[in-house]
């Protein structure tokens, strides 16, 4: 026969067993919040930080790609693409004048990812530029040929005081790292 001594122990276990795991339950639903709110941050500051890297990378891309523009509008890059002997100088300024307009189209986006400053720069550059051709066609006298308009363009670009493509990719380098 089981004592009652042996019956009391039992349930006093049972009882001191069923206070623990109420008391593990309750402790578990105090804290679990505490635990999820936890995780959630740290979730969160994981996936910022990915962002943030992946951020940094489309800006540095962009940055990277304004730098090609600006060298690819220089006058020379522009009128070397753009020479054929036997175009006229009106549809070499003209291809040379397109080529300028559809590099900054191309790059166009790059904008999102750059300072307002950079990207004016760059507008600026690229409407000086588009002026340049037309400023110097213009000032020709009667059809000259093709490689006189180029020397001539060249010409303005080395009277200028400050080159303003390299001004452009100095600030664009600067801008870079910020």
């Amino acid at each position: 026969m089981v004592s009652k001594e042996f019956v009391e122990f039992f349930t006093q276990v049972f009882a001191f067993a069923l206070g623990g795991l109420a008391a593990v339950v309750v402790g578990f639903k105090l804290l679990w919040p505490r635990v999820e709110s936890f995780q959630f941050k740290l979730h969160m500051m994981q996936r910022n930080r990915a962002e943030d890297r992946e951020i940094r990378q489309l800006k540095f891309a962009a940055y990277e790609r304004l730098l090609v523009l600006v060298h690819r509008m220089e006058p020379i890059q522009v009128l070397v693409r753009q020479h054929q002997e036997e175009l006229t100088l009106a549809t070499f300024v003209s291809r040379a004048i397109q080529d300028v307009e559809a590099e900054y189209q191309h790059n166009f986006t790059q904008q999102l990812y750059v300072s307002d400053v950079a990207w004016q720069a760059v507008t600026d550059l690229k409407k000086s530029t588009v002026s340049l051709l037309r400023r110097v066609l213009e000032t020709e006298a009667g059809e000259p040929l093709v490689d006189q308009y180029v020397a001539q363009v060249l010409k303005q670009v080395r009277e200028v005081e400050v080159n303003p493509y390299e001004a452009v990719q100095q600030q664009l380098k600067r801008e870079m790292y910020l």
